[in-house]
């Protein structure tokens, strides 16, 4: 009989201690096209294309003082930041998914080589301040 409590009790208490993780949706980017990946300082902006997906549509802001779109460049300490219009109407919470193209304004080099490399790494934050993953563009040359 105690031997029928002990068992009762232990599989009351793992009952009790499995807790369900819960999942957060999956805001995912994804790069599709970078171009030009050599290119003449000064001439030409990259055009970088990107695939995003969100389940609830948080993307883009009405502010355009918040930027959520976040550019670093590989050859700097700190990021540049833009603002991204919303991508879904205003309160909705619909899934949605589609590609943006940016466009950087023609790199230039920093040394005095005839060329460097570089690449971009980009990603967004939703409205409830979550990040999604980061993208890297291909490595891009600048020439002199």
């Amino acid at each position: 009989m105690k031997s029928l409590k002990y068992i009762l009790v232990a599989l009351l208490l793992l009952a009790f201690s499995c807790k369900k993780e819960e999942v957060d949706p999956e805001f995912r980017i994804t790069l599709k096209n970078t171009t030009p990946t050599n290119l003449q300082e000064f001439q030409e902006n990259v055009m970088v294309t990107i695939e995003y997906q969100h389940p609830e549509g948080f993307m883009g802001f009405s502010d355009p003082d918040y930027l959520s779109l976040e550019i670093h460049d590989s050859r700097l300490t700190n990021p540049d930041f833009y603002h991204l219009q919303p991508l879904s109407p205003p309160s909705q919470t619909i899934s949605i998914q589609g590609k943006i193209n940016i466009e950087i304004d023609s790199p230039f080099r920093f040394g005095n080589g005839n060329s460097e490399t570089l690449t971009y790494s980009l990603r967004i934050q939703d409205n409830k301040s979550k990040w999604s993953n980061t993208v890297t563009t291909p490595i891009i040359t600048v020439n002199k």
